[in-house]
Parts: structure tokens; sequence; C-alpha cells
């Protein structure tokens, strides 16, 4: 069976795996670091097999020293797992995926944010009207509503462009 071997970084022309199925086997990666020396384009190879890893330097991409070892049964690569999505990723994909619903129903002049920012000032209206003017009641939806209104429209605003600017304004050195 082919060893599985982990990317541990890679850049232009250095490359470093780790092999932890073959840790503390110098029988391993002496053979591995000779027969990579045979891969064309591959300059130096140094290994550690307390630590199961491979440095390789090389002036190839990465995909000829995976293909070469492959072929030649010296390691495969393995790709990590994908990630799987926090409960707070997937709520908002469900919430994307509406938003988007209720944009193309109205053309784009309604959105979630907007429902919610509307739904709460009516309910503020509402209570106002009643003559229920206890602080929370109405005070706490006008309160909410100004919440969703900022945060569902931020794509609107400059996104921090002018940020460092306020800090230069603030720091007071008149650039």
């Amino acid at each position: 069976m082919i060893p599985e071997a982990h990317v541990f970084h890679e850049m232009s022309g250095r490359l470093r795996l780790k092999i932890p199925s073959q840790k503390g086997d110098a029988a391993y990666f002496s053979a591995l670091r000779e027969r990579l020396f045979e891969c064309p384009r591959v300059e130096e190879v140094c290994v550690n097999p307390q630590t199961a890893s491979a440095l390789i330097l090389h002036n190839c991409d990465a995909k000829t020293i995976f293909q070469y070892a492959k072929k030649n049964e010296l390691f495969m690569r393995r790709r990590p797992a994908r990630a799987r999505k926090a409960l707070f990723g997937t709520v908002a994909d469900v919430f994307h995926s509406y938003n988007r619903s209720i944009r193309n129903l109205t053309g784009g002049e309604v959105d979630i944010p907007s429902l919610a920012f509307l739904t709460l000032v009516v309910s503020g209206i509402y209570q106002i009207a009643r003559g229920n003017l206890v602080m929370p009641a109405w005070y706490t939806a006008f309160y909410y509503a100004l919440g969703v209104f900022s945060r569902g429209h931020v794509e609107e605003f400059d996104e921090g462009e002018n940020l460092l600017e306020d800090f230069d304004d603030a720091d007071g050195d008149g650039d």
C-alpha cells in the first residue's frame, strides 16, 4: 500500500510533506530521499524520519513531483477533507437563498432585511396607535428595525474604504 502524504506547506520551488504512516522509519525516508533525487528537476531532498517529513526543493511544479511519486509508489497526495460548515453558515445559506427568491419575486425591490425593517416599523407604529407608549413595545421595535436596516444594507456603504483616512485624521499629524 502506498503511504499517504500531507502537504505541510507549498510554495514556488519548495514543498514540505508529512508522511505520518512512516514516522520513525529511517529506511523508508532514506529510500524516499534517493528515489526523489531521480525525479527530473528535483534539486534537493531533506528528510527527517522522527518528524515524518520531507522537504523537497525543486524547479518544477508540485504536480510533477506527485505524479512521479505515485508512479514510483513512493507516496500519494492526500487531499484535505472539506471543512464542514458551522451552523451559522448553514443558516446564512438558507437565508441567502430565501433572500434571492424574494428579490427575484419583487424585481429586486424587497429583500429579507427590508421586510424585517418594515415589519418592525409597522409594529412600532401599531403600538403607538393603540396608545401603548410603554417604552419597550414601540421603542424596541424601532431600535431593532434600525439594527436590521443598518446590517442589511452594508454593501451600500464604503465597506471601510475610508477607515484608514479616519484614523489618519484622528492622529492629528496633518497629512
